[in-house]
């Protein structure tokens, strides 16, 4: 949310979509569409298309993951992720902040109040599925229009990664028909495992092989062979540093 990306596609309602998408430098995703289920293991997400509905995770800008598109009625439904950072918690306005609801509501407070500084008509927060919040990532939406273009945005906060699911489309009526599609794909985001983004057939450091010797290799015998070279510092030597909290104390 640092800039707005400009409206340039032949589509006439990206420029609405595009309103909620980061325009920031971000790494290209690893992500795969494989049986109507998209999966974004370098942004951790698992979304389920629904039915009806063409996809393509060939993101046109910085932060769009994925499309997914409907010719009747017209509409689209974008998923986006930015990197969820201290830079962008302290963006949000300080009434947002330092309200006593959820993250994923103070985020949604900060969209819209950039969105009626735009002009746009927003509704009430509403609170996300229940899927979400048992997968462990609650979310909230509202809906918003400017008489042109109507649509209605799902936002979440896992522990790196801001993520939206807007639905577009140019009319109220339009937007209706497909809140059931829209529903549908956000009860099935959730934030992937350790698991499931470890590369195929990687060990995890914590689980004991097989035959029961222990995976860690902290846990090695002081005096077990070793590979590394003479008087080369020994492997691991300090912990890597923190993960800064993105939730904390903003310049003033």
């Amino acid at each position: 949310m640092r800039r707005l990306l400009a409206a340039t596609t032949a589509l006439a309602l990206l420029g609405a979509i595009a309103i909620v998408v980061v325009g920031i430098s971000v790494p290209e995703s690893s992500a795969e569409l494989d049986n109507q289920v998209f999966t974004s293991r370098a942004d951790r997400l698992r979304l389920v298309i629904p039915r009806g509905w063409r996809a393509t995770d060939q993101p046109s800008y910085p932060g769009l993951l994925l499309w997914m598109m409907r010719s009747q009625p017209q509409g689209q439904i974008v998923l986006t992720a930015e990197t969820f950072t201290r830079e962008l918690y302290c963006s949000w306005p300080i009434a947002c902040r330092t309200s006593p609801e959820s993250l994923a509501s103070k985020y949604a407070c900060a969209l819209r109040t950039k969105l009626s500084a735009l002009r746009m008509r927003v509704g009430p927060v509403q609170p996300g599925p229940k899927d979400n919040e048992a997968s462990g990532l609650p979310t909230v939406w509202f809906e918003y229009e400017d008489g042109k273009k109507f649509l209605r945005q799902a936002v979440a906060l896992g522990p790196d990664r801001a993520i939206s699911l807007v639905l577009a489309a140019p009319s109220n009526d339009a937007r209706a028909a497909h809140v059931r599609s829209f529903e549908q794909s956000l009860r099935t985001l959730r934030m992937l495992t350790a698991e499931e983004t470890a590369p195929a057939g990687s060990v995890d450091a914590g689980v004991a092989p097989i035959d029961g010797a222990p995976g860690d290799a902290s846990t090695a015998p002081a005096d077990a062979p070793s590979d590394a070279a003479p008087g080369a510092a020994p492997a691991f030597e300090s912990a890597p540093a923190p993960k800064v909290n993105p939730v904390g104390p903003c310049p003033s």
